[in-house]
């Protein structure tokens, strides 16, 4: 069988993605800081392993044998004000990991980046835009793609950049925590932008494709469908028989929010408002997957929201 590295095994998209790999007949090496917090899926094929990504000398040692890695590992905190601990991570360690892999011979290195690291309202090739810019995360995910591409000479280097998921193997307080009101509140308070969102099983799905025919050297944007934030809480409220009262919120609210939150970050206080993260729910971060249709044969199934709203 082909042996396949994913990094941060613990999180909800690698765990499916070690699920999808798994269906598929491949042996799969995951990563892991804690064993203990492993909540995915088990198999003959997949051997779990406690090693931080940015050890490189252990990260080498647990490659031998693969033909390809899935890096998917990555720091995302939201409310993390200092730039350089996102660069450290998502930038310096990746590049790493590439060169790490060029050493041990791999072939592929599939790099999981996010589709707000490309301009919203478009396909790959456009440039981020405002609000992502402002974002820390999204930041150090476009650098970190320009910093690994001058590889792909020596590994192929093959991009994918997702849009919101959500699903299985997702916890209440990670991304399936938008649905939280949706679950339990009479009242869902609604922004006037919305966003592309998708199964997580469908990512992984297109993940293992971008893997197996993704052209080196190129992005491909793993999407779902485009709502309006109005549009999916409603609709995954009625998957699940509730009808609660939904009610808009006007963009001088979500302003005023951020104004707060950009005051609590110059206090030194941490917080996940600011400026440019209620900005991101005023826009239609809408995209499109017409390239990972037309080359990889991806396209997503509609959401289940019955079946992501139990998890």
């Amino acid at each position: 069988m082909e042996k396949v590295m994913v990094t941060g095994a613990n999180g909800m998209l690698a765990s499916n993605i070690i699920a999808e790999l798994l269906e598929q007949g491949y042996e799969v090496i995951g990563t892991v800081r804690s064993i203990g917090k492993y909540h995915g899926p088990q198999g003959a094929g997949l051997r779990l392993e406690e090693c931080d990504f940015k050890d490189t000398a252990a990260m080498e040692r647990l490659m031998e044998g693969c033909s390809a890695i899935v890096h998917v590992a990555a720091m995302t905190s939201q409310g993390e004000n200092d730039y350089e601990k996102f660069r450290k991570v998502n930038v310096t360690a990746t590049e790493n990991l590439v060169k790490t892999a060029i050493r041990k011979g791999l072939k592929r290195f599939l790099y999981v980046s996010t589709a707000n690291a490309i301009g919203y309202g478009e396909g790959e090739g456009k440039p981020m835009m405002y609000p992502f810019t402002a974002s820390h995360y999204a930041v150090s995910k476009a650098e970190a793609e320009k910093v690994i591409l001058p590889y792909k000479d020596r590994i192929d280097i093959v991009i994918t950049n997702p849009t919101f998921m959500s699903g299985r193997y997702g916890t209440a307080q990670g991304s399936n925590r938008l649905f939280n009101m949706v679950r339990k509140s009479p009242v869902v308070f609604c922004p006037k932008g919305g966003k592309n969102v998708l199964d997580v099983r469908e990512a992984a799905r297109g993940m293992v494709l971008a893997l197996q025919k993704g052209r080196n050297g190129e992005n491909y944007l793993i999407t779902g469908r485009n709502y309006s934030y109005r549009e999916l809480f409603s609709e995954a409220a009625n998957a699940i028989g509730r009808h609660p009262l939904l009610i808009t919120v006007p963009n001088f609210l979500l302003k005023a929010a951020g104004a707060l939150g950009d005051l609590l970050h110059k206090m030194g206080i941490s917080s996940d408002l600011s400026t440019a993260n209620v900005t991101m729910l005023m826009i239609n971060n809408h995209y499109n997957a017409t390239k990972a249709e037309n080359e990889l044969g991806f396209k997503a199934a509609p959401a289940d929201f019955r079946e992501i709203l139990s998890y």
